[in-house]
């Protein structure tokens, strides 16, 4: 899901996204208290985007790794 006013989350560095995440995670803490449920709700849009985006990065991390080790097996087998 991507929300057209904000910025493209796979332009954004991994401390970045992590910042924005916890900036947004503040921010909805805070309209909750104050009672601004609309507030609260375009938030929670914006932080599944930006989770969404976390979540693919490091399920390509987990592919990359699981791959290496993966390849790295099929040398120590020699069938003749």
């Amino acid at each position: 899901m991507f929300h057209p006013l904000l910025d493209n989350p796979r332009k954004l560095k991994d401390e970045d996204l992590e910042g924005k995440i916890l900036d947004l995670g503040r921010k909805y803490q805070i309209a909750l208290r104050l009672g601004n449920g609309s507030a609260a709700q375009q938030i929670v849009m914006a932080l599944g985007m930006y989770k969404e985006e976390q979540q693919r990065r490091q399920h390509e991390a987990m592919q990359s790794t699981m791959t290496k080790q993966n390849k790295g097996l099929d040398d120590l087998i020699n069938i003749e």
